[in-house]
């Protein structure tokens, strides 16, 4: 293999959902690159397996455990390697896979694949964790990891002052969060890039534990609401009105019974102590750089009335209009760190949740800076004005029943809006041929109907048709028609 570009250790974290989960040597969690319904239908009760037993023992303990006891601690349950292609969880977060981003990185930067468990010297690593636990368990993990893989591969390749770049997508930055506060892996680390990790939280989560998913007959309410790390995506901000206020999560009587308030309590006490520990160590100790997605319809704010929950896309009364949107999954807002509010490091691109991490335009800006970072040059971060970007924003929902009409929304900003974008819409594993439709205009933007296509998987690119630097970048998004 040709010498790495990259003298530091890399390490790849993937969102909630984004690894594949064992327990006694067999895949119980493996959705990928296949239709999600259909699969979590064939799953039947056998869904219950991954429905998380018990809570994780204190940090305290977590700490002194070795890296195999640590795993054994849960209940069964091992994360073995990462989510290739598209998987999720309809309703609540779905990802279009991470071999993409793996393989461009390891291509074009000449890095060295390692093994969780190997002792060969390699500074590339795709970090599989058990996504239902405590976020703590995934970081002290992290910290196992980096303190035996770091001295050795700055020893094996000579890099003696070989850092450690974390790129996080979603849920995966909050875990290399904690990781480098909390536990101050700060001091080893070069960078921490993340692909719309919810620093602040997500409504999507506040949204499926309290309602659930109507479309899903089989489906994974329980096993989400099981979940610790669940509860700890929950939005730390206040967002949800009850009257003529806004309170957070945690701190509000009277939720559903999906909303453990108990439960909130202690995840936003897990936030609590990421901003206690970026208070006490130097400022500027490593630098943060979030990927944001934006001008996309984005669940924000929600309403709280009769005991039931009702998620709304619109902003919490008084805050800003210009925050409003994000990436379908995270908002804006929430994809930045509190101490970087005023900072202006975030990089914006108008692309959905789940494939952030692979639009060819990011995957770009990636490797540019990372190669940058081995140069020891300091450039100073502007923020591009979000209202004149060139931008498609997409609304596509995860699932359609069988002889329901696909409609797709799109809407355009900072371009002319007499020219119809375009849908290339190409199935995922499945012989049906690749189609191309031009959207009609309807009363809110812009419309595309499909009738009753086939079930299955599918992505779904939307472009206007034309390049240029005044041409907005394709968006993406991926849909099931049910079987």
């Amino acid at each position: 293999m040709p010498e790495p570009k990259i003298e530091d250790l890399v390490v790849l974290l993937p969102g909630i959902t984004g690894s594949v989960l064992q327990k006694d040597g067999e895949d119980v969690w493996a959705i990928s690159g296949q239709a999600i319904f259909n699969a979590l239908t064939s799953m039947g009760d056998s869904i219950n397996e991954i429905r998380l037993q018990g809570e994780d023992p204190p940090l305290s303990e977590l700490l002194n455990m070795d890296e195999k006891k640590l795993e054994d601690a849960g209940d069964g349950v091992r994360a073995t390697r990462l989510m290739n292609d598209i998987h999720g969880i309809l309703g609540f977060w779905k990802v279009d896979g991470y071999s993409k981003i793996s393989r461009q990185i390891c291509r074009n930067l000449n890095m060295i694949p390692g093994s969780l468990h190997g002792t060969e010297p390699a500074n590339f690593f795709e970090f599989p964790y058990d996504w239902r636990r405590d976020n703590r368990v995934g970081a002290v993990r992290l910290k196992k990891l980096i303190d035996r893989q770091l001295p050795l591969w700055r020893e094996r390749s000579g890099a003696g002052k070989a850092k450690v770049i974390l790129i996080g997508h979603s849920m995966g930055g909050i875990v290399s969060r904690y990781y480098l506060e909390v536990l101050e892996g700060w001091r080893d680390c070069k960078a921490l890039i993340t692909f719309g990790t919810p620093y602040r939280g997500s409504v999507n989560a506040v949204n499926f534990l309290a309602n659930g998913y109507k479309k899903l007959f089989i489906d994974a309410t329980e096993v989400l609401r099981s979940c610790t790390s669940v509860y700890q995506l929950l939005p730390i901000y206040k967002m949800l009105k009850i009257g003529n206020e806004y309170q957070r999560i945690a701190e509000t009587d009277g939720l559903p019974e999906g909303l453990a308030k108990d439960r909130a309590g202690r995840a936003l006490a897990f936030h609590r102590e990421i901003e206690d520990a970026v208070k006490k160590r130097p400022a500027g100790a490593y630098p943060i750089i979030p990927i944001v997605g934006i001008c996309q319809p984005t669940l924000q704010s929600a309403v709280l009335e009769g005991g039931a929950v009702q998620a709304l896309e619109s902003m919490p009364e008084g805050e800003d209009d210009r925050l409003e949107g994000g990436d379908g999954t995270v908002p804006g807002v929430s994809a930045i760190p509190i101490e970087l509010s005023e900072s202006y490091h975030e990089t914006y691109f108008a692309e959905q949740h789940g494939s952030l991490q692979n639009n060819d335009h990011v995957l770009t800006d990636l490797l540019r800076r990372m190669s940058h970072m081995q140069t020891g040059l300091k450039l100073a971060a502007f923020r591009d004005s979000i209202a004149v970007l060139p931008a498609i924003g997409l609304k596509v929902d995860d699932l359609y029943l069988k002889n329901e009409p696909v409609v797709i929304k799109a809407k355009l900003a900072g371009v002319r809006r007499d020219v119809p974008p375009i849908a290339r819409i190409e199935p995922a594993g499945q012989r049906e041929k690749t189609v191309q439709a031009q959207f009609r205009e309807g009363q809110d933007g812009w419309e595309l109907t499909l009738e009753k296509p086939m079930p299955g998987l599918y992505r779904v690119e939307v472009s206007l048709g034309e390049a240029g630097p005044g041409a907005p970048s394709p968006v993406h998004g991926i849909f099931e028609v049910a079987g």
